[in-house]
């Protein structure tokens, strides 16, 4: 094991890259090494690894509580993902110490940063100290996601590849509310989604779509079917898919091994809204929480537990709105496991998406277009989503709150 008393001081802050791309050997050597190492804090992304939720001797500080983070105890950056690059090169997020997963290095000494390069290049570019794991199942893959050598302060050797997790199972609801997004995506459309069962629902619902394309934060195993079904473009022209960071099972990771139809790259490259803006039909897939009567959007916290993330629902959703026929979607289920409505008067937690930056509000029940409607229209429409049971008590809101009389309806 690597003894990182080496190259990590007092009150450092060590950050790594997410999701697939975690580099699970130096985290470990970090975790049981920290109580030594006089306090180090820990920026982390989206992460499945588990020895993260109790971590004496480290601080561990994010933009979202996701993955085994939820609802944990991680101190919460809030920003687009967007400025995340800007805020580690200004400082603002300070980074000291790099940890990063790399394929071996190519004939020019370059090694690839694999799954995760989203903001993972700017950290590198930041630290003081970059150490990097070199293991020969990390997927080279296409894009500026390359570091040289010379770069690392330190490297170890390890054969893990990129961490394995599968999507959830698609549910009933999940499948319905595929059908409705679906439905408002046109051929030739460039698709952003996430991952998990809402996610691999939406894809499964546009195989028989053609001519799309992928711009998303986050792939998925549900990519692999899409591409296979025959869905996405073929032929010349731009890369069928970019993307930022990979998570899925070794089926995702085989599949963008040295494939020239996939380029991952960092954040100022996919998430800014002017980037996304000039793509045509750009059709931005992202779930929430809660969405309000007014269309406001919760996707990060609930009754006090922080859950999620601003991430980059905001920048694509106003990347979508500002493409040409592109649509801006916002997909969630009507009621949590226990019933209660996520069509809600008021957000139980901050607002992450503004109701002005909304298009489209889909739940099983169906999908209303926000654009153009007046507070009043808003929430009457909003309320045709909600689960059966709960539209009564929601028609009284709306009653009290924008009679039809209102100036300001």
């Amino acid at each position: 094991m690597i003894d990182l008393r080496e190259f990590v001081r007092p009150g450092d802050t060590v950050a790594w890259g997410q999701a697939g791309g975690e580099p699970r050997a130096l985290i470990g050597a970090l975790l049981a090494q920290a109580p030594g190492l006089g306090g180090v804090t820990a920026f982390v992304g989206m992460t499945f690894d588990d020895r993260l939720a109790a971590a004496p001797g480290v601080t561990l500080r994010s933009y979202g509580a996701l993955g085994v983070l939820a609802g944990g105890p991680v101190r919460v950056l809030r920003c687009h993902m967007s400025s995340l690059p800007g805020l580690i090169r200004s400082g603002r997020q300070p980074v000291d110490v790099a940890f990063c997963q790399v394929s071996p290095a190519d004939a020019d000494g370059y090694h690839g940063l694999g799954v995760s390069v989203d903001y993972l290049m700017a950290a590198v570019g930041a630290a003081r100290v970059v150490l990097a794991e070199v293991d020969p199942r990390v997927p080279v893959t296409h894009g500026p996601g390359r570091v040289h050598g010379s770069v690392f302060t330190a490297t170890v050797a390890t054969d893990r590849g990129p961490t394995p997790v599968p999507d959830r199972p698609v549910g009933e609801i999940e499948a319905r509310i595929a059908a409705h997004v679906a439905a408002l995506v046109p051929d030739g459309a460039v698709l952003q989604l996430g991952v998990g069962g809402l996610a691999t629902a939406v894809a499964g619902a546009l195989r028989g779509h053609r001519g799309l394309r992928v711009h998303s934060g986050l792939i998925g195993d549900w990519l692999v079917d899409l591409d296979e079904s025959g869905a996405l473009v073929t032929g010349d022209g731009p890369p069928a898919v970019v993307a930022g960071t990979a998570l899925g099972t070794d089926r995702l990771y085989r599949y963008l091994d040295r494939n020239p139809r996939v380029e991952m790259r960092p954040v100022e490259q996919v998430h800014p809204a002017a980037v996304t803006a000039a793509l045509p039909r750009f059709a931005a897939v992202n779930q929430a929480l809660q969405v309000d009567l007014d269309g406001q959007v919760g996707a990060e916290s609930v009754a006090g537990r922080y859950l999620g993330a601003v991430g980059g629902q905001v920048d694509f959703l106003r990347g979508a709105a500002a493409s040409i026929g592109g649509v801006a979607i916002v997909a969630l289920p009507s009621v949590t496991t226990r019933g209660a409505s996520r069509i809600v008067e008021r957000l139980d937690g901050p607002v992450t998406t503004s109701a002005t930056d909304v298009g489209w509000v889909v739940t099983e029940h169906g999908a209303v277009d926000l654009r153009g409607l007046s507070r009043s229209e808003r929430a009457r429409a909003v309320r045709t989503v909600a689960d059966p049971s709960h539209r009564p008590r929601l028609g009284e809101v709306v009653s009290t709150r924008c009679p039809t009389t209102a100036t300001t309806s």
